[in-house]
């Protein structure tokens, strides 16, 4: 019978949603582990990926040996000729990345063509386990660029080294592969050869003397390379002397393979009559003799004034001048520059009179003068003359013992080349002195110059309310230039202001048998003027005194000559006036800016104002230079000497330093001593290399006495090294300022004989060009 109702078809339904359920499920669970074994094979892969790059990381860290060695080859090459001044400090980043690169080529290279790495030193980096072909894992490594030898391309570029095409093919235990391709690029790293800003390169100074230096009579010869720094307090012995270096007579000063030599008083050539101040100051000229300074033309040559006593100087170098160059005795002969074609050299006096031009400093004007007989200036071989100031008259050497008068000072000149015989031309026109009235045809009282006391007195006195005579009538035509004074005459200034009185007084006291001068007192454009036209007017007179003094004053045509003044030329019988180049050039800036150069350099040695040190200029180059706190500490005692010892390339050297006094002698230079350090003297009886660092005079006692600077890694070595093993003990770099940046980016020494860095060598090394698979 039909049924016509429903019954059993939620049964069915129950029976086809389990149905869709379970195939829900399985499809779920179908999924799940799909992607759990793409999760297993991505991780594989992954594994075997960084296993890969775990093969090129141990190639990295190899070729880290190649680029330390390589450091090492180029750090070395630049050290050898860093006291070389033709080489500055670009010059030297490039010997470093030259020298470096052709290290590192030559360690990688296949063969001698240099186009090809060798695969072999590579995979000698990696775990030989790795490269057997019957294990698993196992690595392949190969190049794209693969010659027959399998050795890839090696190219060198200005900044790098790269291994061209590297291929590491890499199976792991399963079976699973992968694959990197990349070039490898090695850099070089960025140096700078220059101490650190306030640190002066201190250890290429052959000798730093804070008093000076010495040689000592009866020597005929020192040979000095390396630089030099001489101070002058109390260096000669009787006070404040104003002599840093001293060359006696018949000796020989050989400056040679130096960058600079820095005097903070004056070089004096030959002995000088007396060693005291005073008698320095009154200018006494020497006796004829064999003294010779020569300076090379890598050397700058910094100096207050350079006195040449009857000697000979050779200066082919860069001289910079802050006083005078002054030409003194009987034969002195003074060369500047070479005749070759690589010839640069330049004298610059760069003392300008200082900063008030209304009074302007006589020790603070550059000249060169010849004071001296049968002299001679030879400059036809210089590239640049520049000399910011005048000569001046030296009257106020003479002591005004009398009651007359006042106490006398210097005469300035117009010219920047002087003879002493252009003195006679600023002495005031006799015909001007004590007339009659103050009209143009008055009529001089005594008609002369020097007029004696008494003279002096009767044109100066006066009577009821006016002077009887005119003193200096500035209306009076002179006959030699043919011009009254006025015409001189600046417009802000009287006749008082622009002359100068100079009283000499008898030997016997007698007031009326003293003498006055008179002389005229220009500033230096009037005064320049005023001598040409005396020049102009009677230049016989001139040549005449000229002739007595010197043989010749020879000049390069072709050179630049920059001057404040004029300058003469005489070639035995002709006489000629010049004037330098002042116009468009302003001698006062460039003045100002090598005044700075100099305070520095005798401040700490270093060339840039503005590295030093608030109140560094105030005290001497030895305090600014010396941590004398930490010596006391090592040496705390006077006669107290300490020795610091290092190994270096298999030879044992040493390093002095001294509380108080220290002699070099054949025992220390046989104990190889190469770094002194001395708060008194330091006395050289053997021949030396290295740096001598003394508070006191640096005294050189040995005939044909070579003196060089060291090897600059050695003195890192030495600076290293401890005065105990105790964990907090001093090195010999702290008894130095800012010590430790003397080793640059040495941090230790292997073996005493390559340096090893703080450079990170993992950062030169780079990818380009990556791809997997």
């Amino acid at each position: 019978m039909k049924r016509n109702d429903n019954r059993g078809a939620s049964f069915v339904m129950v029976i086809v949603a389990m149905a869709i359920v379970a195939v829900l499920a399985v499809t779920v669970l179908w999924i799940a582990l799909m992607n759990l074994q793409m999760k297993v094979t991505d991780e594989k892969n992954t594994d075997n990926f960084y296993s890969a790059e775990g093969v090129l990381d141990q190639i990295c860290t190899g070729l880290q040996s190649d680029i330390s060695k390589a450091y090492s080859a180029g750090y070395t090459k630049v050290m050898e000729n860093y006291s070389n001044s033709g080489i500055n400090e670009a010059g030297r980043q490039s010997n470093f990345a030259q020298e470096y690169l052709k290290s590192l080529k030559m360690s990688l290279q296949s063969d001698s063509t240099g186009m090809k790495f060798n695969m072999e030193k590579l995979k000698q980096y990696v775990d030989p386990k790795l490269l057997e072909e019957k294990n698993q894992p196992h690595a392949i490594i190969k190049s794209t660029n693969a010659d027959e030898n399998g050795n890839g391309k090696l190219k060198v570029y200005q900044n790098r080294v790269v291994l061209n095409g590297l291929r590491v093919e890499y199976t792991d235990e399963k079976g699973f592969k992968s694959i990197i391709e990349t070039d490898i690029s090695l850099g070089v790293p960025s140096m700078s050869f220059t101490a650190s800003g306030g640190v002066p390169e201190l250890f290429t100074y052959s000798l730093v003397g804070n008093e000076g230096l010495e040689i000592k009579s009866g020597l005929n010869k020192v040979n000095l390379s390396g630089n030099l720094y001489a101070g002058c307090e109390n260096a000669a012995g009787t006070g404040d002397s104003t002599t840093s270096v001293s060359i006696p007579n018949n000796a020989t000063l050989d400056v040679k393979d130096t960058s600079y030599m820095i005097a903070e008083g004056d070089i004096e050539v030959g002995d000088f009559a007396g060693k005291d101040t005073a008698t320095i100051k009154k200018n006494m000229a020497g006796v004829h003799n064999d003294s010779t300074l020569s300076v090379d033309s890598q050397c700058q040559l910094w100096t207050g004034n350079i006195n040449v006593n009857g000697a000979t100087v050779s200066l082919d170098g860069m001289t910079y001048v802050a006083d005078d160059m002054t030409l003194k005795g009987t034969g002195s002969k003074v060369t500047l520059g070479k005749n070759n074609k690589n010839n640069n050299a330049k004298y610059v006096g760069f003392g300008n009179g200082g900063a008030d031009k209304e009074k302007p400093d006589a020790g603070d004007s550059s000249a060169i003068i010849i004071n001296g007989r049968d002299a001679s200036l030879d400059m036809s071989n210089i590239r640049e003359l520049m000399l910011a100031g005048t000569a001046y008259i030296n009257t106020k050497a003479i002591v005004n013992s009398s009651g007359v008068g006042t106490e006398n000072s210097n005469v300035a000149m117009g010219e920047s080349i002087s003879v002493k015989g252009d003195q006679i031309a600023y002495l005031v026109p006799p015909e001007c002195i004590g007339t009659s009235g103050d009209g143009a045809d008055a009529k001089s009282l005594y008609n002369k110059n020097p007029l004696s006391y008494k003279e002096y007195k009767d044109i100066t006195a006066t009577g009821g309310d006016q002077t009887k005579y005119t003193e200096i009538n500035v209306n009076v035509v002179s006959t030699k230039t043919g011009k009254a004074l006025l015409a001189y005459l600046p417009k802000s200034k009287t006749i008082d202001k622009c002359i100068k009185k100079v009283f000499v007084p008898s030997t016997d006291d007698n007031n009326d048998d003293g003498l006055v001068y008179y002389y005229v007192n220009l500033p230096t454009d009037k005064a320049a003027e005023y001598y040409s036209d005396y020049f102009g007017a009677d230049s016989d007179k001139l040549r005449r005194y000229t002739k007595f003094y010197t043989d010749s004053i020879q000049v390069n045509e072709a050179a630049s000559i920059y001057t404040a003044g004029n300058y003469s030329i005489y070639d035995g019988s002709n006489l000629s006036l010049l004037k330098g180049i002042a116009d468009g050039v302003d001698m006062d800036a460039q003045s100002d800016a090598m005044q700075r150069t100099y305070t520095a350099l005798n401040s700490k040695l270093l060339t840039n104002y503005a590295d030093l040190p608030a109140n560094a200029a105030s005290v001497s180059l030895f305090t600014n230079i010396v941590n004398n706190d930490n010596l006391k500490k090592i040496v705390p005692n006077s006669g107290n000497e300490h020795k610091f010892e290092t190994e270096y390339q298999g030879t044992k050297y040493q390093a002095i330093v001294k509380n108080g006094d220290y002699t070099f002698d054949a025992n220390a230079k046989s104990h190889n001593v190469d770094i002194i350090v001395a708060t008194g003297n330091v006395t050289l009886d053997a021949d030396f290399t290295g740096t001598i660092v003394a508070k006191g005079r640096i005294i050189v006692n040995k005939n044909q006495c070579e003196i060089d600077n060291g090897t600059q890694e050695l003195f890192k070595a030495l600076l290293l090294e401890k005065v105990s093993d105790a964990d907090d003990a001093l090195h010999l770099y702290d008894v130095f300022m800012d010590g430790a940046n003397y080793l640059g980016n040495v941090s230790s020494f292997s073996n005493k004989k390559v340096a090893d860095t703080k450079i990170d060598y993992a950062t030169l090394i780079t990818y380009q060009n990556w791809t997997k698979e």
